[in-house]
């Protein structure tokens, strides 16, 4: 599936502080940000570990969109893949942390679930309705996963 740009939301930085507010970050040394658009999450998370004395953080991004692709990579940011739902690896992750296009939330939440190492931690930034109206197998899927996992699932209203 392609999806346009139409379906780029930049993460707010605000947002993303309330995101990682859950992590603990001095444990996380390889992170993956998928459909990571023009990088707000990853330059957080840069920027944080660099202001903080850390050594550079091993962060992958993934983006579907060239252009955004460019603007990554011209970032300095490491574009390793495309399209996230097609995407395969054997590395696994401390963190993996997202803001997909809710059009398909769903399917990328549920495929990140395969790249995070042991006691690494998914923070997903997902419409609610996708969790709380299991309408389709795949929402069934997921929350069925999410529920073995004993996921700690937040919802936040609009600011």
């Amino acid at each position: 599936m392609n999806f346009t740009i139409d379906e780029f939301y930049p993460t707010p930085f605000g947002l993303i502080t309330d995101m990682l507010s859950y992590v603990k970050l001095n444990n996380v040394t390889s992170i993956l940000e998928p459909s990571a658009g023009k990088g707000n999450i990853a330059k957080y998370l840069h920027d944080t570990a660099k202001s903080n004395g850390r050594h550079a953080l091993d962060i992958d991004t993934i983006e579907i969109d060239p252009e955004l692709q460019h603007v990554l990579k011209g970032n300095g940011f490491r574009v390793i893949h495309n399209d996230f739902l097609t995407f395969s690896t054997f590395k696994r992750y401390d963190l993996v942390i997202m803001n997909p296009p809710f059009s398909s939330g769903d399917r990328h939440l549920l495929h990140a679930l395969h790249f995070v190492r042991g006691k690494g931690q998914i923070v997903c930034l997902l419409n609610a309705e996708t969790l709380k109206n299991p309408y389709t197998n795949t929402r069934r899927e997921l929350s069925r996963r999410l529920s073995e996992l004993g996921a700690d699932i937040r919802f936040r209203g609009l600011a």
